[in-house]
């Protein structure tokens, strides 16, 4: 397979100028949610440049894009490739060239990216079908940020079959892997997601009489020093878990004597398996109906949980490995054998079919580190666009041929 290796090499050297141009102009038009028409344009326009490519637009109910490329061999499996393409509300800090046009909106996960090396990969593979055979699938997926677009992709645009995918991948680029190299977490690459929203109900009045009121502050902070013993009291502590209170508010900041109606605090909590998450759910309801019952306030109480995991399919771990070393060297990647409790939608693919999610460095070797995501600051590095692509094209090369799974 060196043959195969070194072509894929040459292909993502020569396409890494125009790759590093997609994603810039991605970058200047950030677009949210699933509404995204100027970044299904440049998507579009460079995915029918390639031959060969099958092409659905307007997937995923409207800005989505599924690209089929299928191989000249006789016989192989089908492979999904995804990418993530929706951008945030933030405002971009950082000033370049390319820096987004849109007011409010920024890539700061770096979508534009992801989205540019799957582009890669299909320019790349488009090039080498006689070294496969099967159906190698492009997903485009728009929604990612807010929970949407893999289940209607899945669900509504069957990208998971007619053919049936054997296994998908994707990868996000990550801040604390270092530009050139490739990590792969062993177990749970993503963990599963929930927020909780909490109102509790007292009684107003005057801060001089307390007796005469029901504090709705006192109780919502009883129950916030309650969490850490939902966490370690309940749930064994050899689970990964994490519950945050990332808001609470009360009152009103130009009254400094009202003890108010009710006081308001939520925010996420994220285990690697649902049923740790379940669990964690029941106890933390259970708190806040016994504390509201001391302090005499009434609550109300909005809990989900929202979908699952993304646990990499051990038995395509190595091969993964293996297909990355052999175009971007062996010394460039490695496992991670640290679970992550970050969320991502790709668990409605992973929970399907066996998956495998890889973390992207986007760290100059120079820097000790970088903005992390979500950040006004992000920066993308696009020296790591043509080797991500020839990585996700010799993925797809081995999993069509069968040459990824261990028995």
């Amino acid at each position: 397979m060196s043959n195969i290796n070194d072509k894929i090499r040459q292909i993502a050297k020569e396409t890494e100028p125009e790759l590093i141009h997609i994603r810039r102009e991605l970058h200047q038009y950030p677009e949210l949610g699933i509404d995204l028409p100027k970044t299904h344009e440049i998507i579009s326009r460079e995915l029918h440049k390639i031959p060969g490519l099958k092409i659905r637009e307007h997937a995923a109910g409207g800005y989505g894009l599924i690209a089929e490329l299928k191989g000249k061999k006789e016989h192989g499996k089908n492979v999904l490739l995804r990418a993530d393409i929706d951008a945030l509300p933030l405002e971009e800090k950082m000033e370049s060239t390319y820096k987004s046009r849109h007011d409010g909106r920024m890539h700061a996960c770096g979508h534009d990216g992801h989205a540019t090396w799957l582009i890669g990969a299909a320019k790349i593979l488009a090039q080498l079908t006689d070294e496969f055979g099967g159906c190698i699938r492009f997903a485009f997926q728009p929604g990612e940020e807010v929970g949407l677009g893999a289940d209607t992709m899945i669900e509504e645009d069957k990208v998971l079959e007619d053919p049936k995918m054997d296994m998908a991948f994707a990868a996000h680029g990550w801040p604390s892997v270092e530009s050139g190299k490739i990590g792969i977490v062993r177990r749970y690459a993503f963990g599963c997601v929930g927020d909780f929203k909490v109102r509790i109900i007292g009684k107003k009045g005057h801060a001089s009489w307390p007796e005469q009121t029901i504090d709705p502050i006192a109780a919502a902070n009883e129950i916030y020093q309650h969490i850490p013993a939902i966490l370690t009291r309940t749930i064994s502590g050899t689970e990964p878990k994490i519950m945050s209170v990332t808001y609470m508010q009360a009152g009103d900041v130009n009254v400094r004597n009202i003890i108010p109606q009710d006081c308001v605090f939520g925010g996420t909590m994220r285990a690697v398996k649902r049923e740790v998450l379940e669990k964690m759910k029941t106890e933390l309801e259970k708190e806040i109906k016994g504390i509201c019952q001391v302090y005499g306030t009434s609550y109300q109480a909005d809990i989900r949980i929202h979908g699952g995991s993304v646990k990499n399919a051990p038995e395509l771990l190595n091969g993964v490995k293996k297909s990355v070393a052999d175009v971007l060297g062996k010394e460039n990647v490695y496992i991670i054998e640290e679970d992550n409790l970050g969320g991502e939608n790709f668990a409605e693919y992973s929970c399907r079919v066996p998956a495998v999610y890889m973390f992207i460095g986007i760290k100059p070797e120079e820097k000790e580190a970088i903005p992390g995501l979500h950040s006004p600051e992000y920066q993308f590095d696009d020296t790591v666009l043509a080797g991500a692509a020839a990585a996700f094209a010799n993925i797809a090369i081995h999993g069509c041929m069968g040459e990824l799974k261990e028995n």
